[in-house]
């Protein structure tokens, strides 16, 4: 009964902002109020790009929550965007010293998830089979590898979920350039407590890229991420080592 009643006022939630609840994941409602929140938060992130040419591109898509999430906001926005998801698809890497005096102790194998995961979930929020073979594509394989694999045209946004310092070095070194003018970073780790606490490697990282840079790191108030735009081209960008 509590859980009947629960879906009703989550479906009310979600019919206000135009959307529906359609089905259930095995964590929870595949749009609840969070997941309504986070939708919102990455809507306001496109808005900053609606005019710039280029693709989606994700890093870290586990059980692919965001990416159903970015994949439905490209299709309405019906600008032909391409969405490319990038992860191991084996959970974490070896875990650097830059992360060792993190409080949940990550290990190798961490975070693990499968693709035929996100695919489920993406035929579950019905985006549609002929978007999903068209203007999707995930690439497995490690970052210092698969990211090397990205040939297609600018990035006008990025979403960096990969939690631990090497892997956002790698990210940042390999697509950072590749990210057009006016594009946007989405970074989902960076200053707030949890993420502080959890990941730490992750602002290290961040912090080490862009110092002596002319791009600042700005937070969404609302949601309480964080992102970065590209504001001008800025060729000579520090190719910081994973170590």
């Amino acid at each position: 009964m509590l859980k009947k009643l629960l879906k009703a006022l989550v479906n009310k939630a979600a019919q206000a902002f135009g959307y529906e609840l359609v089905a259930v994941s095995r964590n929870g409602f595949l749009i609840n109020y969070r997941g309504i929140r986070k939708l919102l938060y990455f809507k306001r992130m496109l808005e900053h790009v609606k005019n710039i040419k280029g693709d989606i591109v994700e890093c870290g898509v586990a059980s692919g929550g965001s990416f159903v999430y970015l994949s439905i906001l490209a299709k309405e926005e019906n600008q032909g965007r391409k969405l490319w998801g990038f992860d191991s698809f084996e959970g974490l890497p070896e875990i650097s010293a830059e992360d060792k005096d993190s409080g949940i102790n990550p290990k190798k194998g961490d975070m693990r998830a499968s693709v035929a995961e996100v695919n489920k979930l993406l035929a579950r929020s019905r985006i549609g089979e002929d978007f999903i073979e068209s203007n999707i594509s995930f690439v497995k394989g490690f970052f210092n590898e698969s990211l090397k694999k990205y040939k297609a045209g600018p990035i006008a946004m990025l979403h960096i979920d990969v939690d631990i310092y090497d892997s956002y070095v790698t990210v940042l070194n390999e697509l950072f350039p590749k990210v057009a003018v006016g594009g946007i970073v989405l970074f989902d780790e960076y200053m707030n407590s949890v993420e502080n606490v959890n990941w730490p490697g992750a602002k290290k990282a961040i912090d080490k890229y862009f110092a002596n840079t002319p791009f600042s790191v700005c937070r969404d108030e609302l949601w309480g991420k964080f992102y970065l735009i590209k504001t001008e081209p800025f060729p000579k960008m520090i190719n910081l080592q994973n170590k």
